[in-house]
């Protein structure tokens, strides 16, 4: 009840700001100096760059689906994950070129066990942001449980292309790569 109550008051105050769909993309300017920087970068700085590159695919470039993006990520945070799941539909329906939208949703389907769902939003974070590491590795998680080790091995490189400096990512194409070296063909 009290979902359906917040959710009919939001849809409410959104039609006071929505007066076309939002188009928002991942095509700042601003993100090939960054990346540029990221694969330039030191081991101390890299946290920076990232900061900054996760603050752009976090701006949507609508004030609207930023109080909405903002509001689903603290319902996550007080484990409302249904309250959050639905605010995303919203800004999905809303703003479809928002890949950070679809890469939270991942997030959130992959916590509730929805592996397909997560897949789905996860594939299509990356075609819209190819760059999305941490989308990524995520997949490649999922693609290891999966016994799909080459696979997981190949989003595991095409992140660390984009960002050279993860130590988790790293670790496990290191490891994955031992593995699928030592296999029998």
């Amino acid at each position: 009840m009290r979902m359906k109550m917040l959710l009919s008051l939001l849809c409410g105050n959104l039609l006071l700001f929505a007066v076309a769909p939002v188009h928002a993309d991942q095509a700042d300017p601003r993100l090939d100096m960054l990346f540029e920087e990221l694969r330039a970068g030191s081991e101390v700085d890299h946290k920076a760059t990232i900061a900054r590159i996760e603050t752009i695919w976090a701006d949507s470039a609508s004030d609207t689906i930023d109080v909405l993006f903002a509001r689903a990520v603290s319902s996550d945070s007080q484990d409302e994950s249904d309250v959050a799941e639905a605010l995303l539909d919203m800004i999905i329906g809303m703003s479809p070129h928002f890949a950070e939208a679809y890469a939270f949703r991942g997030s959130l389907r992959l916590k509730q066990q929805n592996q397909k769902g997560a897949i789905e939003d996860f594939s299509r974070a990356i075609d819209l942001e190819p760059r999305q590491f941490n989308v990524r590795i995520a997949l490649a998680d999922i693609l290891l449980a999966n016994d799909a080790k080459q696979d997981a091995y190949d989003m595991l490189q095409k992140a660390l292309e984009w960002n050279p400096h993860d130590d988790y990512a790293r670790r496990r194409a290191r490891r994955l790569r031992q593995e699928i070296d030592g296999q029998e063909i």
